[in-house]
C-alpha cells in the first residue's frame, strides 16, 4: 500500500484514476488549484490540498506541492493535466526535497511533443507519421508561406504551436482569416495540410519505454471544434503498432494522447500529441479488476505481466459525458443526428459509478466555479478551464 498523489482532480480521468488506484489497495490523495474539481468529492479521495496555480505563481506552487509530499509520505505523483509541465521541469528539485517517483518523462522530451511544429517534425521518419507542417514565427514568413503554398490546390489547418482543445484552430480559413494569424517566436503558429477523413484518438499508459495499456476511440460528439464528449470506442492496429512504436523510440514514461486521421485510401496521419490524460482512460473502468490492478501497479514501477493484446477495444461500451452531451448549447444540432438517442443510451457514463455517486452529483459545483472564473476573465468557459495550469514552452522560474 502507497500514499499516491493526483495532481488535476478537475479532469474526470483524475478520478478514473482514484478509483483505479484506491481498488488496489493505495491511499489517494489529491492536489489542485481550483477549490472544488470534482475528483475532491470521490469517496476514494483521502484528502484534498488547494495549491496555488503553477502558471501564475510556480514559487509558491512548488513549495506547497513538496510540503504535501513529505506530510503525506508521497510515493508516486500522477500528473493528468498540463501541470505535468511544471512538475516535469521541478523533477531535481523535488528530488531534492523528497525523493518520489514522477509518473512523467523529462520535460526536455514533453516539450518537443507539446509543440505542435516538432513533433510534426520528429514523426518523418516514424511508420506513422504528421502531414506536411511549416512552422511559421514571425510575418516574413507568413507572406513567404501565403506565396508559396497557401495559393496552391492544397488546403491548409492553422493552429498555435501551443494550444489544446483546438481553440484559434483555423480550418481552410479565408483569405481574411488568415491575415489576422499573428505569430511571433514566443507564440509561433503551424500550418499543417488538411486531411480529410475519419478521425481517431488514442490513450496509452508507457512505462518507460513499455505499453501497459492502451485505448483508441473515434470523438463521435464535440464541444466546438476540439473537446470531444462522447468516445466511441474502436479497434485500430496500425494505431496501436504506433504507440509501440513510439514507446521505444522515445523511451516515454507517463500517459499520452494522440489524434489521427485516415483518408480514404486507408493511410493514417498523426495529428498532433498531448502528453498528458486523454479521455480514453475512462475506457478502464471496463476492464476486469485484476487488469485493473496491474494497471496501476505499472503506474508506480511496480512488477506487473499485463497481457496487452486482450484489451480489445470492440468488448467496450462507449463512454460519454452525459450531462454536457444534454446541457450543452450544441444540444440541437445533436439532435438533428437520426442515431443521437440511439447513442446516448449506449453508452456508459464517464464519472457515474454506483460505488461513487457524490461526484457525478456535485457537476454543477465545479462547473459554476470554472464559470465564475471565466466571467472574471472575460474569456470563454472552455479557455478558463485550464487557465491557471497552461504551458506554452517558457521556462519557469521555481526561484
Amino acid at each position: 500500500m502507497h500514499n499516491i498523489l493526483i495532481l488535476g482532480a478537475r479532469s474526470p480521468a483524475s478520478l478514473t484514476w482514484a478509483r483505479l488506484l484506491a481498488k488496489a489497495g493505495h491511499r489517494v490523495h489529491m492536489a489542485e488549484s481550483l477549490g472544488y474539481a470534482i475528483s475532491r468529492f470521490s469517496r476514494y479521495t483521502l484528502t484534498y490540498t488547494r495549491l496555488p496555480s503553477p502558471k501564475q505563481q510556480p514559487r509558491q506552487w512548488l513549495e506547497q506541492l513538496i510540503q504535501l509530499l513529505v506530510r503525506e509520505k508521497i510515493h508516486t505523483i500522477i500528473p493528468n493535466c498540463e501541470e505535468v509541465f511544471y512538475l516535469a521541469s521541478a523533477n531535481a528539485l523535488i528530488q531534492q526535497a523528497h525523493p518520489c517517483q514522477l509518473f512523467t518523462s523529462s520535460i526536455s522530451l514533453l516539450t518537443q511533443l507539446h509543440h505542435k511544429g516538432d513533433f510534426a517534425q520528429l514523426t518523418q521518419d516514424w511508420p506513422v507519421s504528421a502531414p506536411e507542417t511549416v512552422l511559421l514565427t514571425d510575418q516574413n514568413q507568413f507572406d513567404a508561406f501565403k506565396q508559396q503554398k497557401f495559393s496552391t490546390n492544397k488546403q491548409w489547418v492553422f493552429k498555435p504551436a501551443y494550444s489544446r482543445f483546438a481553440t484559434h484552430t483555423l480550418i481552410c480559413p479565408t483569405t481574411i482569416e488568415y491575415n489576422q494569424i499573428q505569430a511571433t517566436p514566443q507564440q509561433p503558429w503551424v500550418a499543417q495540410q488538411y486531411i480529410q477523413g475519419k478521425e481517431y484518438c488514442s490513450y496509452s499508459i508507457i512505462r518507460h519505454g513499455q505499453l501497459v495499456a492502451h485505448s483508441c476511440y473515434q470523438p463521435k460528439y464535440r464541444v466546438g471544434q476540439g473537446a470531444g464528449i462522447y468516445f466511441d470506442p474502436v479497434q485500430k492496429i496500425k494505431i496501436r503498432q504506433f504507440i509501440e512504436y513510439f514507446a521505444k523510440q522515445t523511451q516515454y514514461h507517463g500517459q499520452v494522447g494522440f489524434d489521427f486521421i485516415e483518408d480514404s485510401a486507408g493511410k493514417i496521419y498523426v495529428l498532433e500529441c498531448n502528453p498528458r490524460a486523454t479521455s480514453g482512460i475512462h475506457f478502464l473502468e471496463q476492464l476486469p479488476q485484476t487488469t485493473q490492478t496491474a494497471i496501476a501497479h505499472a503506474a508506480m514501477e511496480a512488477d506487473t505481466d499485463l497481457p496487452i493484446n486482450q484489451l480489445k477495444m470492440d468488448d467496450l461500451q462507449p463512454a460519454m459525458h452525459n450531462l454536457i452531451m444534454l446541457f450543452t448549447p450544441q444540444i440541437w444540432r445533436f439532435f438533428s443526428k437520426k442515431t443521437f438517442w440511439r447513442d446516448y443510451q449506449q453508452a456508459c457514463d464517464a464519472v457515474w459509478t454506483k460505488e461513487d455517486i457524490l461526484p457525478y452529483l456535485i457537476q454543477p459545483v465545479p462547473t459554476a466555479e470554472i464559470l465564475l472564473r471565466a466571467m472574471s476573465s472575460h474569456s470563454s468557459f472552455l479557455a478558463a478551464t485550464t487557465s491557471d495550469i497552461e504551458w506554452d514552452g517558457a521556462p519557469v522560474a521555481f526561484h
